[in-house]
């Protein structure tokens, strides 16, 4: 199901279940379980391959975009964290460094 939100841009529910015809792959992943002695958790490695694939398809403003939602509290940090992962960390480090080069006393730096 596809509802729109405040913004008006278009989201899937909760309720929807991603599906891809994957009969090949299917079958690659049967190889390999049956390689492995516990087999292999192929729940897991759809959700980091797709946590991978989200995060490689997005710019780098995108990103920032997806930040800015994040901090407003638009998007939940679970989904910041698929979305943009480290860049989380690494912003707020970037933030902390700008804001103490800001505090530093500027006296003298500057000649008149």
């Amino acid at each position: 199901m596809v509802v729109e939100n405040e913004s008006g841009n278009k989201m899937t529910t909760n309720n929807d279940k991603i599906q891809f015809r994957g009969k090949v792959e299917k079958e690659a992943t049967q190889v390999v379980d049956q390689l492995r002695l516990g087999g292999i958790n192929t729940s897991e490695l759809a959700r980091r391959g797709l946590q991978e694939k989200l995060r490689e398809t997005l710019s780098e403003e995108e990103k920032i975009t997806l930040h800015r939602q994040y901090e407003q509290g638009e998007l939940s940090e679970e989904v910041a964290e698929i979305l943009i992962g480290d860049a989380l960390e690494e912003i707020a480090r970037e933030r902390e460094a700008f804001e103490e080069a800001a505090e530093l006393d500027r006296s003298g730096v500057f000649q008149q």
